[in-house]
């Protein structure tokens, strides 16, 4: 029985490293980082981590590596470039993202967000003609409290948290997954925007946002100014329950001064809901392809289709 427990053992231990070596192999010294190690106290958390990386010119190719728990949005030079979110499993998402880089300083920013105090962004740049890793999730990233995609800001401080390399729990392995196109590359349309007269107050509090026509994209929401907001996103054309749409509401989670919030996910909307005390000023949808649906940003294929992303509550267990 010894004999079998020390086998066993070895084993693991055998294929721990192996899997930490192709990690490794991937993202290099990069560390899972985040804003806050004290989980008692259960509210919606984001993080914006900013990193500058000064290029000799336009690389041929450059490899963005991201992981983020629960979603995430990164933002190249100010242009939103890539999204994601983390359930179910966690997955390393693969972009090139060569044509947003240009010769002197580029600001990479990461804005993560979470329903619980609990998160994490995990980050790597390969950059052709300069190497592998140039750019990783640590020390070289700033942590900022505020919105803001300047290179500087005067409220930037050392990460908070630094979680360490992978694997850690409860993120392990995430499993690599390739996107072919950007989020400036896979949406070609003119943004359809919500006309303001179809922006109304509800009579029992939360406002209805309705589109001029059904359209599958990316939902921008612009607030009026900082707060807690829920939205709700329901498929079809309606009518819908504003009971069961309030039920289905999730964290709209922001930073301070941040009026924009993407919707990482892209869906079919015709109408959006929004609960909480924040009004909605603006609404836009980023027409997607839905051709191309499988293989956008912001997109996890299943063995039938799209997996839907899950509404999140504070309850939301760590997996």
């Amino acid at each position: 029985m010894l004999v079998f427990v020390v086998i066993l053992a070895a084993a693991a231990v055998s294929v721990h490293g192996f899997w930490e070596r192709e990690l490794s192999h991937l993202t290099g010294p990069a560390q899972w980082i985040w804003v806050t190690d004290e989980f008692e106290n259960l509210h919606p958390q984001a993080g914006l981590f900013v990193a500058t990386l000064h290029l000799d010119g336009p690389p041929p190719s450059a490899l963005l590596k991201v992981c983020g728990d629960r979603e995430y949005v990164v933002y190249v030079n100010g242009t939103p470039a890539v999204c994601g979110w983390s359930r179910p499993g966690y997955r390393l998402d693969l972009f090139d993202v060569a044509h947003l880089l240009k010769q002197g300083d580029n600001v990479i920013a990461a804005e993560v967000r979470s329903p619980t105090p609990a998160g994490a962004l995990l980050l790597a740049l390969d950059v052709e003609g300069v190497g592998r890793n140039v750019l990783v999730s640590g020390p070289a990233f700033a942590a900022r409290a505020r919105f803001s995609l300047g290179a500087h800001d005067p409220l930037d401080a050392p990460v908070p948290v630094r979680w360490g390399g992978p694997p850690r729990f409860p993120w392990s392995y995430p499993k690599p997954l390739s996107h072919p196109r950007t989020l400036d590359e896979v949406v070609v349309e003119d943004a359809v925007r919500a006309e303001p007269s179809g922006i109304r107050r509800l009579p029992d509090g939360g406002w209805e946002v309705a589109f001029p026509k059904p359209v599958f994209g990316y939902l921008w929401l612009e607030f009026e100014g900082d707060g807690l907001a829920f939205v709700a996103t329901p498929d079809g054309d309606g009518p819908f329950d504003l009971r069961w749409m309030r039920g289905q509401a999730h964290f709209a989670v922001r930073l301070k001064g941040q009026h924009r919030w993407l919707e990482p996910e892209p869906r079919k909307f015709s109408r959006v809901y929004v609960f909480g005390m924040q009004r909605p000023v603006a609404a836009e949808v980023w027409p997607l392809n839905e051709d191309a649906s499988l293989t956008a940003p912001g997109v996890v294929p299943g063995s039938f289709g799209r997996v839907p992303r899950t509404r999140w509550t504070t309850q939301t267990h760590l997996e």
